[in-house]
């Protein structure tokens, strides 16, 4: 049998039971911004999708046939717009194996519009890789000149790690097909993949 404790005081178990509930409290909250930190991050985008590049400053080249003046600038466009948007550097130069981006044209089966595959790895990452653009496919719609643009940005995005995005919830370069609209927004990487990118390199 305990004695009672004098008046005005309380007995030991009662601030053990409010700490105890105070730590079950705690645990909950922690918990509970754990799961919503994990919710939030299974909502955004994994990276890298494909093979990062093996450096930051990103060389390219155009060769071979079926280049006019209008379809090399866009290539450079998108180059460029990578450089100018991220931590990345883009710079041109002649072909060698060692190449970053080696641009051709190519005609490709009906439908596809760009095509990159890592042709040089080491390690992990893509050493060189060939983007092949097929511009009769790309002049079948409309807005020709944002076309083009979209598309070297988006072949771009494959060579630094991105795979294909929804539209529904990344309005960028990455979505497939035709260009909505003549928005910079489908010309152009999401803000939040410009932070994978300017992390990663």
């Amino acid at each position: 049998m305990t004695a009672n404790p004098p008046r005005g005081e309380f007995p030991a178990r009662r601030p053990r039971r409010l700490a105890g509930a105070l730590r079950i409290l705690t645990v909950t909250a922690v918990a509970s911004g754990a799961l919503l930190a994990v919710q939030a991050q299974a909502q955004a985008t994994p990276f890298p999708e494909t093979r990062l590049a093996d450096n930051a400053t990103h060389t390219y080249c155009i060769r071979g046939g079926g280049w006019t003046t209008a379809r090399r600038t866009s290539v450079v466009w998108g180059m460029n717009r990578l450089a100018n948007t991220t931590d990345m550097g883009a710079k041109s130069e002649s072909c060698t194996l060692r190449t970053d981006v080696v641009w051709l044209t190519k005609n490709l089966e009906a439908g596809v519009r760009g095509q990159t595959k890592c042709t040089r790895l080491i390690g992990p990452k893509c050493d060189s890789a060939t983007i092949w653009m097929d511009f009769p496919e790309l002049a079948k719609g409309t807005d020709d000149w944002y076309d083009y643009r979209k598309t070297a940005v988006h072949e771009i995005g494959h060579t630094i790690g991105f795979g294909h995005h929804a539209s529904s919830s990344h309005k960028c370069a990455m979505i497939s097909g035709e260009v909505p609209s003549r928005s910079i927004v489908w010309r152009s990487y999401t803000a939040h993949d410009r932070s994978h990118i300017n992390a990663s390199y």
